[in-house]
């Protein structure tokens, strides 16, 4: 009778703590928190059902050497407008919707770029990006170079060194 006790006191107080933790989907804080002892940035991909650009960037995104770039050097967050998760970010608590539309965001597919050091949105990029535009964004954030120079800037520089 004592162990049947035990194992519903020990229910009582694990569940509460279950149901606290499941209440944030996306701790945007806590992954830049993480992203910043890794020395990563982190990325939002924010997009929406039913848009033939947001598929062509998931499917970009999960090809293998632009995952392998991701992976080394960015915590990747997969935002939906449409699903109903809740996303916390320093004072914003509330769902997917909410926050895109706290950031002013309407087109989709769009990247947000943060640096974790900072705590600071860095770059927006709207839109889908092919394969080697989006690399060429991937290592133009993940050199810092935001901190030097624009995109554009970077890019010319790419242009006349290769």
């Amino acid at each position: 009778m004592s162990k049947i006790l035990l194992y519903i006191r020990i229910l009582i107080f694990i569940l509460p703590i279950f149901a606290i933790s499941s209440d944030i989907d996306f701790d945007i804080d806590k992954s830049i928190y993480d992203a910043n002892k890794m020395n990563k940035h982190i990325i939002l991909f924010i997009h929406k059902d039913n848009c033939g650009y947001c598929e062509r960037m998931t499917f970009l995104l999960d090809k293998k050497n632009i995952l392998e770039t991701i992976n080394k050097d960015f915590i990747l967050l997969d935002i939906n407008r449409d699903d109903d998760e809740i996303v916390k970010y320093q004072d914003f608590n509330g769902t997917n919707r909410e926050f895109i539309k706290a950031l002013n965001i309407d087109f989709f597919p769009t990247l947000v770029f943060i640096d974790a050091n900072k705590d600071k949105i860095i770059h927006w990029e709207l839109g889908y990006r092919n394969r080697e535009k989006l690399l060429t964004l991937l290592k133009y954030i993940s050199t810092k170079s935001y901190l030097k120079m624009s995109l554009e800037d970077f890019k010319d520089e790419k242009f006349f060194n290769e």
